[in-house]
């Protein structure tokens, strides 16, 4: 869609096991669709770089949690193709679990210039759970690594498990810490609201073939974002929580 910004997401790309949903793509997978940005001249960006007017067919490419499998298969393909990406960093799980990522890694990636770091919590905690005084310690931490590590403080934030209510939304937007804060639901958003809603992510899954996978760039699932809202919201009155981070 004219001059609004696309934003969809992926965890792992693999190749030694299989792929699974949401959390791992097949290689192949994910090669077959980086292409069909670069063949279909869709303008990869980082958040640092958004404004307004978006210019067409503007898409940001990201990845959650900052799994090894992205520095290791994903990061040779964008490079190939010319595709630049965004990771959400949950900075207490860097260089702390060798399914993730180390810092020189991340650094090496971001050197680059085609990776741009961005906030996910310290611990990936479900912000719902989280007092206010626990989400600004979550913020606090993770900046302090961003500021010691990379030397910049990111100006997104990924809600963990793309969860959040009313109350954590606000506290997050009093902190007047980020510009863009990012939810997981389908939709898309014009220049003017990049800084005032918490923004659309669509999800790639490893079942995608490369039509859904078009579909999903042209907005054709867009109508599931209100449904996924109104899931979220009954959650949200059932006080569900995510206690467990699984990966």
């Amino acid at each position: 869609m004219k001059n609004q910004l696309l934003i969809i997401y992926y965890h792992e790309v693999v190749k030694e096991v299989p792929g699974y949903s949401y959390q791992k793509i097949r290689f192949d997978h994910f090669e077959q669709e980086m292409k069909y940005l670069a063949d279909n001249g869709y303008r990869s960006l980082h958040f640092s770089e958004l404004s307004d007017p978006i210019p067409n067919k503007s898409i940001i490419v990201s990845f959650d949690d900052g799994f090894r499998t992205v520095y290791e298969n994903a990061a040779p393909v964008m490079q190939k193709f010319g595709i630049k990406g965004n990771i959400y960093l949950p900075t207490d799980y860097i260089g702390q679990d060798e399914h993730f990522m180390t810092w020189n890694m991340v650094q090496e990636l971001y050197r680059s210039g085609l990776f741009e770091m961005q906030a996910h919590t310290h611990t990936h905690s479900d912000i719902r759970a989280l007092s206010a005084r626990q989400l600004k310690d979550e913020i606090t931490a993770s900046d302090k690594l961003f500021q010691e590590k990379l030397g910049y403080l990111p100006p997104a934030f990924c809600m963990p498990f793309g969860v959040w209510d009313r109350r954590s939304a606000r506290e997050l937007r009093d902190m007047d810490r980020f510009r863009y804060i990012l939810g997981s639901h389908y939709g898309r958003v014009s220049g003017n609201r990049l800084s005032s809603c918490v923004l659309p992510r669509i999800g790639i899954s490893n079942d995608d073939t490369i039509d859904v996978f078009a579909g999903k760039l042209r907005g054709a699932y867009d109508w599931k974002g209100p449904m996924q809202l109104a899931r979220l919201a009954a959650k949200n009155l059932r006080k569900e929580r995510v206690t467990r981070y699984e990966y």
